[in-house]
């Protein structure tokens, strides 16, 4: 994180008048929990976070200026070992907290965060807003709706046209705070979120096409680099070269891995990671001189060749 975003959050934070803190993923599944949380208070202060940085962010908020009977609800973000002494401080300075995942969690991280936070609920047959949605809205219809959208693309079904349009729709922040809002207010389709769709379609075929140009396969795992649409690309090598396992690379380090065998979070936690057995990513810590690295021998580089191969030694195929 940037000083700069820092200080937007703390500034924020600062001016919110409400009790609800969100923290939460940046995929559709994660603004779908947004929504949800939104239609049952109302006035909700959300941060969007990588799996890789949300810790970043709860540093940031035990250092914010306490309000009082303020509640900290994460969802969908996996548990990492970094999170617990700074869920434990902000625990200390009267701050409830309640967790809803779906991710694999460490069996020990899950028994220690239980013993510090108000409410945790990790649901693997679930989507995280679906456990939101039982938890705090069953029974309201639009909220259900919103609960089965999330699903049908969290879990890759793609049975409603509507979540691919929506997850495609999210580029930024501010775009996951308009939908969020939509959502809540039970506003699945309209012409501005058909524009917002419009715009990005052709930007995700774009770079698609360009992580595609960039891939290689190595053995039975396909590796690219690209900045965005993580799970489309991995469906695209994977229809390219029938690989087992796909690893997709950012310039600074952090990666996603799709895998057939139900091993991407056992691959991802080598490397400061975690998520789902078929979908998870991790941050392979790049420096300035790995990054510098990478665009020079690209795949080659020594952290790479690590997670490569690492990546090998799991494949079941």
């Amino acid at each position: 994180m940037c000083a700069r975003f820092n200080r937007r959050v703390l500034t924020g934070l600062g001016r919110f008048d409400g009790c609800i803190v969100h923290l939460t993923h940046t995929d559709l599944d994660a603004v779908c929990c947004d929504a949800l949380f939104r239609r049952k208070y109302g006035n909700v202060f959300t941060i969007f976070s990588s799996v890789q940085d949300y810790s970043s962010y709860l540093e940031l908020l035990a250092q914010a200026k306490k309000k009082v009977d303020m509640t900290l609800c994460l969802s969908d973000l996996g548990g990492r070992t970094d999170a617990f002494e700074v869920v434990a401080r902000l625990k200390s300075k009267g701050w409830r907290v309640e967790w809803r995942d779906h991710h694999v969690w460490d069996e020990r991280f899950f028994e220690d965060i239980k013993s510090v936070v108000d409410y945790l609920r990790v649901d693997r047959e679930l989507c995280a807003c679906e456990i939101v949605y039982t938890d705090l809205l069953e029974g309201d219809a639009i909220a259900k709706e919103v609960a089965a959208i999330g699903r049908d693309r969290d879990f890759w079904i793609n049975n409603d046209p509507r979540s691919e349009v929506l997850s495609t729709a999210i580029s930024d922040d501010k775009s996951r705070e308009e939908i969020a809002l939509k959502l809540s207010r039970g506003a699945f389709a309209d012409a501005e979120i058909e524009a917002m769709y419009a715009l990005q379609i052709g930007r995700k075929n774009k770079a698609i096409s360009k992580a595609i140009r960039k891939s290689v396969l190595l053995g039975h795992t396909a590796v690219t680099t690209s900045n965005g649409y993580t799970s489309d690309v991995a469906a695209r090598l994977r229809d390219e070269y029938h690989s087992t396992t796909e690893l997709i690379l950012r310039e600074n380090g952090i990666f996603s891995v799709r895998t057939v065998a139900p091993v991407s979070n056992q691959i991802a936690m080598l490397f400061n990671g975690g998520g789902h057995p078929h979908a998870a990513g991790g941050n392979l810590s790049f420096t300035r001189r790995d990054q510098i690295g990478f665009k020079l021998v690209g795949y080659r580089l020594a952290k790479v060749r690590e997670l490569i191969e690492a990546a090998s030694r799991f494949d079941h195929s």
